[in-house]
């Protein structure tokens, strides 16, 4: 059945992706909004929070006008990391509940009003602890084409038609000094020394910073987390994965994002998720792509080692993935010191051919938001297990 020719509609030719999207109840939209913008228009210290189906539904664009016109911060939340423009002046960055940068944390702590846009009601969005009823007397949720005012709820309301209701209301414009905030601090002074995985994170920042058009894809595990931390701008995107059971989708998924859009990927991966599917980067060259992959040596399932009782289970046959880029046809750097990953990263974006930059680090290394999220779910399970 391979070759066998299949008659394609007409109608499926011409159909340019879009899916019908539900109306909302246009009696409900105008209260919802006319509530909105009365709880906004008396707020001290709002703030908004852009979740993912901002992206799904096609309100992104809505959304930063939103965001603009109201001289609001702005935070993303973790599956929504790439839906709002990274180097806009309002955004603050990643917000991840409880174990959020500082400075995110309490300024979403001390607002009077939050407009979560899009953002689902989870505990991975919200640092892995349920959703806080404490928020809900302080907050709009428009989500699952719903919106809760407070403890109002009004259905048949979807998130395009919501935001695009605010954008026509006559809004307060608030001004505040807005900063971004990530979990990496300064960085080191010292470019010789050993490699750790927020050196790794604050060079590819660095990198990134005097680029434009690039796309960051993430692999699950710790690279899905330290890529939190990761700032895209100047016309770039950025692709993650939130699933474990899709571990081994970066290098696939750049191929086909740098198929799909033209950008140059830079990838950050761990070794086991590369074991898994990293051999499909020998397409690159008669693809015409030539990804930067940033592949985080560290011998095993890194992410899984504080947790597992079974570490032998744990550790990976550490291959010379750098000597294997050679060989597959692409440019193969191993590095061990921040300054040598600097270097690496200038040759490989002077490179046609794709890279792969083994990143040898510790066993135990992780990115800050791994380890600030592991001991956090520690001590809920201390909490928990206490009778």
């Amino acid at each position: 059945m391979v070759e066998r020719e299949v008659r394609v509609p007409k109608e499926i030719i011409a159909w340019n992706g879009e899916l019908p999207q539900p109306q909302s109840d246009r009696r409900k939209l105008d209260e919802a909004v006319r509530e909105t913008v009365e709880r906004l228009n008396h707020a001290k210290r709002p703030l908004i929070l852009v979740g993912i189906e901002s992206y799904r539904f096609k309100a992104a664009r809505e959304i930063v006008a939103l965001v603009e016109r109201t001289g609001l911060p702005c935070c993303a939340s973790v599956l929504a990391k790439g839906a709002f423009p990274m180097t806009h002046p309002q955004y603050m960055g990643v917000y991840l509940g409880a174990i959020s940068p500082p400075r995110i944390r309490k300024r979403v702590e001390d607002a009077d009003l939050i407009i979560a846009l899009g953002m689902l009601l989870t505990d991975i969005e919200s640092g892995g602890r349920a959703p806080s009823e404490a928020l809900r007397d302080r907050s709009i949720w428009a989500a699952d084409n719903r919106v809760n005012v407070s403890f109002h709820t009004y259905t048949n309301v979807t998130l395009k038609e919501f935001v695009g209701g605010l954008l026509r209301a006559n809004l307060k414009t608030h001004r505040e000094k807005v900063a971004y905030s990530d979990n990496l601090g300064k960085p080191t002074a010292k470019l010789d020394r050993h490699i750790r995985v927020a050196d790794i994170l604050r060079e590819i920042n660095y990198f990134l910073s005097g680029r434009k058009k690039m796309m960051v894809v993430t692999e699950s595990g710790d690279s899905l987390f330290g890529g939190l931390d990761i700032k895209v701008g100047n016309g770039g995107l950025y692709l993650a994965q939130g699933f474990y059971a899709s571990m081994g989708f970066a290098i696939p998924g750049a191929l086909g994002a740098q198929i799909g859009t033209g950008l140059r990927p830079l990838v950050l991966t761990g070794d086991g998720g590369f074991q898994m599917t990293g051999v499909e980067i020998i397409h690159a060259p008669r693809h015409g792509c030539n990804p930067i992959v940033i592949l985080v040596n560290n011998s095993g399932w890194g992410i899984f080692r504080p947790v597992a009782r079974q570490q032998h289970l744990l550790t990976l046959p550490s291959l010379r993935y750098s000597d294997l880029a050679m060989l597959w046809g692409g440019v193969g750097i191993r590095v061990q010191t921040v300054a040598e990953l600097r270097r690496a990263l200038e040759k490989a974006a002077q490179s046609s051919a794709f890279v792969i930059i083994e990143v040898m680090t510790g066993y135990r290394d992780l990115s800050p938001i791994s380890i600030k999220y592991i001991r956090a779910s520690a001590k809920r399970a201390l909490k928990s297990a206490k009778p």
